[in-house]
């Protein structure tokens, strides 16, 4: 801060009316108002200046200010303000706003000038400002730079701050509006209230700076709804202007800072001078922002000097020989007339400023303000527009600015033009910048105008971009994580390639971890030279499992030596998409969701990544986003499924599509990806359940009925020489074809059958494959119809591999078990002797182990440990699990001696468990299926209510026997006391001989206070049998009506479990399945030895494998029909932003129904006005001759015309 030393008088405004013994200094302030030591002045004729005539101290005046009474505004809100001397270096300001205040750094800044007296602007002008300089801070993060004062163009500035807080329901300052004010600290109104008291150190409190005072003349006040001030001190009083050259020197410091800390480092930060009315410091303002190469907008219609500047810059030529341009002499007398009639004295200088600024005609920018035509454009567009053509045809440099103000309009309409010829190859660096700042306007952009991505994502830079990566998203916490297991290696697309296979399954095999020599490489990002990292491969024992036996076990390896494993490909669009889901950005995955060629493959795997990502995120906030995340892909996916899923259509492509193996995508299937995801609404859909119905039936003919399979199943030689076949349906077919075709025709000729080419289609209307196309390796998925003549054989084995086979025999072969156990329990369970039936039921469940073994060896997982995870995570699994070591638990007990007995109830409590394991055949029923879901769900809400019951039951129970039976030691009768009694009291049975017995004596004495007994037991009753068995009811109710709901979803969910299970057992069901065990441990046994002799030992897989020309097909068919369904739904969208909008312009429209009802006396007056005027006419002869119009009923004649 500043104080005025040197008292030196001003002479020329102490004229006779002034006070000679208080004279006025130079600096503005009463020889009263200075300090006794400073009213010497040794030289007082010396000019006084700030420099000699001023004593610098440290500031006084920084903190908050608390606006009081200010309208619109909460008084609780507070501004940072600090005054600082006129000499400050903007360094040190700059450190201030961004370490202090910690305002960050701007992308864009707006420096508003203009008048800073109050002018009037028309509403529609004023409201087209205010909207345009809102929109412009926030589209590009700006900051709003202005005088700060409550008057003037800064009003108007505070004005829109305000407007747009109230209207958002909050403060500007979170919704990154940053307006600072920069003002004269000596013009300032309530100094005295920003000033802190000599000696203290921090303002006790805010600042209170009241706005409901009644505004005196000289001293301006600050302007409520700016955010931040600077107040500039040279020690002065009552002079405006003294901050121009510390505001200029703060731009112009804001302006060489970088953009962002990564970007190029020629791009700064980009200013634009605002001018709106003015005086002529606002033209010298303008002349010193061109000097400094500052584009400038001139707000014309605003009034003077920016009316001005605008008709000059308008009327100005282009000259041939000099740069810039120049006013002819008519144009410079008209512009030199308006600023003596404006400015008067000055208008010479003021005149020579303006030819300055015109010959930079590429900073110089007029925005026509004009209500009477209506506005061209807006304000926001102006100043961009303003900034882009400062940079005088660099095209890159445009392009960067509009991304880092992410206004992609900008970039359509103003750099992407026929007229701008931009290298594609040299747009890496911004398709960089749009990846990494999740910027999918610009990046789709790029793609539309014709950048390729294929070489643009090479393998170097996608690494880099997964190096690239902030660390708190959650992929950076997962490869962090990999990396401390792995040595703290540099991020590699193997690394990534690990993690998307820890979010997807084990099974899943990523194109990242296909060859390690190839992705396991380390790019620097400083260097142009590349680097190789390897690692020691864990490849073979990856889960602690044996390499031989892995491989072996490994069915998505061993595959039939007849068919190639297809290898993926580096695909750019794909692996951005894979990164945009690592990320969770949701708008760049959409975008390029859109073009990728599997798109229901691709939007099931993104949903499963983001359900594992959301079931490892902690943050509650991120959680939610990446499930509904998901949930948006897993609604593509059944969209584009919909548009596929055509009943006039074929619909073998859809069925192939959904169970063809997926080279792209982990060589996994849309079903199975479908199923690991919990995608229920997905494996809903008609199109999937009819697949699986046709999966279930196997190569069985849907044409047969429900008794005839029955009848099949037990007679085989009905199978043989019946028509139960896919294959036989054909032959019917063809023959009657082939009668049809050698029918005479209309001619009278004969049609020669082997003449005509004929196409078989089968119940779908689709083409029959030929055995080529049929081949499967080691009897993976095949239900399709080969038109071929099957063997005796065959034909068995195709009709007793059917699932729906498969689980009739099993079904059947269970109750037989189940009969034969519970007729030995019943009947012939002797402890003297072993029955040969009880023989044959241990050997039956040794069956039963070997194959839980087999389920659990032929598991999806790539080792053991997960695929005995998985197997024990079913629920029916673990009833096989504890029925099975029950059993065992029970042979073993009976060996003992003298231990029958417990042998005996373990295995009755054993038949239980096998009772309970027939519920699983019911989820095949539709009407049963979903009953069984309700009654697991109730079983959840069962167990929660035994919790609060029991705090009931206990509570009771020890309270009833403490005062009735005190001091027993006998533990079972204090258990019977406290829980036998009270559960079954529950039920009805009071035990109130016991509470009140007739009789008593020494060995069974009376209970004390028995009446105390029977008030517990009434409290008691109410409470379990009134309150907690109506609670259990609701609960019941309740999960009844929310499962009701989603009961079909979740049985057709089931669906698919059931199928897999029968489809991967074998025909012959326990106990003759040993057969079919020992065969394929023989083939095992076999394999470890390295016998090529015998054939691949491999379970059957649900999934087929097309030849190379059919997965063409099916992609390109996919890919239309996705492309179908995403112009539907942007036409929807469309549709819908029009309704919106018609909708807004109604409520505009029903808004001004108040303006339009003023209006109305208005225009009844001015009707009767116009009336009495012609009827004065008439009467002293004036009018025309022709009878006058009938002013009630003009616009009905004028409508009628």
């Amino acid at each position: 801060m500043r104080v005025c030393n040197r008292f030196t008088e001003d002479k020329k405004k102490n004229g006779p009316v002034s006070d000679p013994a208080n004279p006025l200094c130079q600096c503005g302030k009463k020889k009263s108002r200075h300090e006794p030591p400073y009213h010497q002045n040794n030289d007082s004729s010396e000019p006084w200046s700030a420099e000699t005539h001023t004593l610098k101290s440290p500031t006084r005046s920084y903190g908050e200010i608390q606006f009081v009474g200010a309208a619109g505004w909460g008084q609780e809100k507070l501004r940072k303000f600090v005054r600082v001397d006129y000499e400050t270096k903007p360094e040190t300001l700059m450190e201030l706003i961004q370490k202090q205040w910690k305002l960050g750094q701007p992308k864009l800044l707006i420096s508003v000038t203009g008048g800073a007296k109050n002018f009037k602007l028309n509403s529609n002008l004023k409201n087209v400002f205010r909207k345009g300089l809102i929109k412009a801070a926030l589209s590009t993060d700006a900051w709003i730079i202005s005088g700060g004062s409550n008057s003037g163009v800064m009003k108007y500035v505070g004005e829109a701050v305000r407007d747009y807080a109230i209207a958002e329901g909050g403060s500007a300052t979170t919704r990154r509006i940053v307006a600072i004010g920069i003002a004269t600290w000596g013009i300032l109104d309530q100094q005295e209230a920003l000033t802190m008291d000599k000696g203290s150190k921090l303002l006790s409190r805010p600042a209170s700076y009241r706005m409901d005072q009644q505004e005196q003349t000289g001293p301006v006040r600050l302007d409520p709804n700016h955010t931040h001030f600077i107040l500039v001190d040279d020690g002065t009083t009552g002079k405006f202007g003294k901050e121009i050259k510390l505001r200029s020197d703060l731009e112009k410091q804001i302006s060489e800072q970088k953009v962002t800390p990564e970007n190029d480092e020629r791009l700064n930060i980009p200013t634009v001078c605002v001018v709106v009315e003015g005086g002529p410091n606002t033209i010298q303002t303008v002349k010193e922002a061109v000097e400094n190469g500052t584009p400038c907008l001139i707000i014309n219609g605003s009034g003077r000097a920016a009316n001005i500047l605008a008709y000059a810059f308008d009327n100005c030529r282009t000259s041939d020989n000099k740069p810039g341009k120049y006013f002819s002499r008519d144009v410079r007398g008209k512009i030199e007339k308006r600023l003596r009639k404006a400015f008067k004295d000055r208008a010479s200088d003021l005149l020579n400023m303006i030819e300055e600024c015109i010959k930079e005609p590429s900073l110089i920018n007029v925005y026509k303000l004009d209500a009477g035509r209506g506005v061209s454009t807006d304000i926001d567009g102006a100043i961009l527009d303003a900034l882009l053509r400062a940079q005088k045809g660099n095209c890159i440099d445009q392009l960067q600015l509009a991304m880092v103000w992410k206004r992609v309009d900008v970039a359509k309409t103003k750099i992407f033009t026929d007229d701008n010829n931009l290298m594609m190859a040299k747009l890496n660096n911004s398709v960089r910048y749009a990846i990494e700042h999740d910027l999918p306007n610009f990046l789709e952009l790029f793609i539309e105008n014709g950048v390729s991505m294929k070489d643009y994502l090479t393998e170097k830079e996608l690494t880099i971009l997964y190096r690239g990566i902030t660390k708190t998203s959650r992929l950076s916490c997962m490869l962090e994580e990999n990396k401390k297991k792995d040595g703290g290696y540099n991020v590699t697309l193997w690394m990534i390639g690990q993690i998307i296979q820890q979010l997807t399954m084990d099974t899943y095999e990523p194109l990242y971890l296909s060859d390690e020599e190839r992705f396991n490489q380390e790019y620097p990002l400083t260097s142009v030279s590349e680097k190789k990292v390897h690692r020691e491969s864990d490849n073979s024992d990856h889960c602690g499992c044996s390499s031989q036996l892995f491989a072996i076990l490994d069915h998505n390896i061993q595959k039939s030596e007849k068919w190639k494993k297809i290898m993926p490909q580096f695909h750019p669009i794909r692996e951005l998409f894979l990164y945009a889901i690592l990320l969770n950005r949701q708008e760049m995955a959409r975008m390029l969701w859109e073009r990728i060629d599997e798109p229901i493959a691709a939007a099931l795997t993104a949903s499963k990544m983001l359900k594992a990502m959301a079931g490892k995120e902690f943050d509650q906030d991120q959680k939610k986003s990446m499930m509904k995340h998901a949930e948006n892909f897993e609604e593509l996916a059944i969209g584009v499924l919909k548009e596929c899923y055509d009943p006039g259509e074929d619909r073998t492509n859809i069925y192939n599509m959904m169970r063809r193996e997926l080279p792209n995508w982990g060589q996994a299937t849309c079903l199975t990806m479908a199923v690991q995801a919990q995608n229920r609404k997905f494996i809903a859909q008609s199109a999937v359940q009819n697949l699986l119905t046709k999966m279930w039936m196997g190569k069985i003919s849907n044409e047969n009925n429900y008794w005839k399979l029955w009848l099949y199943m037990f007679c085989p030689l009905m199978v043989a020489f019946n028509d139960s076949l896919m294959e036989d349906k054909h032959r019917e077919r063809c023959q009657r074809n082939a009668v049809t075709a050698n029918k005479p025709d209309d001619s009278g000729g004969i049609g020669d059958g082997h003449e005509m080419e004929m196409v078989e289609v089968d119940s779908e209307g689709a083409p029959h494959p030929t055995m080529a196309d049929c081949k499967q390796g080691n009897g993976d998925l095949d239900n399709r119809d080969s038109g071929q003549r099957l063997s005796v054989l065959r034909r068995l084995v195709l009709f007793y591999n059917a699932p729906i086979i498969k689980f009739r025999l099993n079904v059947v072969a269970y109750l037989a078990f189940l009969f034969l156990f519970s007729f030995i329990i019943l009947t012939e369970f002797e402890e003297e002797r072993v029955t040969w039936k009880e023989w044959f039921l241990i050997g039956w469940v040794v069956t039963l182990y070997m194959e839980e073994f087999r389920q659990i060896a032929h598991g999806e997982s790539n080792c053991w440990k997960d695929r005995l995870y998985h197997w024990i995570n079913d629920f029916w699994n673990m009833i096989d699990l504890a029925t099975l070591l029950l059993f065992g638990i029970g042979v073993a007990l009976r060996a003992i001696p003298g231990m029958f007995g417990p042998a005996r109830i373990i295995l009755a409590l054993d038949l239980i468990g096998f009772h309970m394991r027939l519920l699983q055949s019911f989820f095949v029923s539709e009407r049963l299926g979903p009953k069984l879901i309700m009654i697991a769900r109730m079983m959840k809400d069962l167990l929660f209510f035994v919790c609060i019951l029991a705090v009931f039951l206990i509570s009771y129970g020890i309270a009833s026997q403490a005062i009735m039976f005190p001091n027993v030691t006998d533990p079972l009768s204090i258990f019977k006391g406290i829980f036998y009694k009270a559960y079954f009291q529950m039920y009805g049975e009071l035990f109130l001989e016991d509470i009140q017995p007739e009789v008593c004596t020494l060995d069974d004495p009376c209970p004390e206070y028995s009446w105390m007994g029977i008030l517990l037991l009434s409290f008691y009753m109410m409470l379990s049998n009134v309150l907690l068995l109506n609670l259990l009811i609701a609960m019941f109710s309740n999960t009844f009506s929310n499962v009701q709901e989603n009961t079909d979803e979740l049985w057709k969910f089931q669906r698919y479990e059931v199928l897999k299970e029968y489809f991967n057992r074998p025909a012959i069901p326990p106990p003759l399945i040993l057969i079919s065990l020992i065969k394929s441990f023989v083939r095992f046994c076999i394999k470890i030895c390295n016998c090529s002799c015998c054939p691949s030992c491999t379970s059957p897989e649900l999934k087929t494998f097309p030849e190379e020309g059919k997965v063409k097909e099916l992609v390109l068919w996919e890919k239309n029909k996705a492309d179908d369904y995403i112009v539907k739904e942007n036409s929807k969208h469309n549709m819908e932003d029009r309704v919106q909008t018609i909708s807004v312009m109604m409520e505009k429209l029903l808004g001004n129904s108040d303006r339009l009802s003023k209006m109305e006396p208005q225009l009844v007056r001015t009707n009767k006005a116009m009336e009495w005027i012609m009827k004065s006419l008439i009467a002293n002869k004036l009018s025309s001759g022709e009878e006058p119009p009938d002013m009630e009923h003009i616009d009905s004649g004028s409508g009628g015309q």
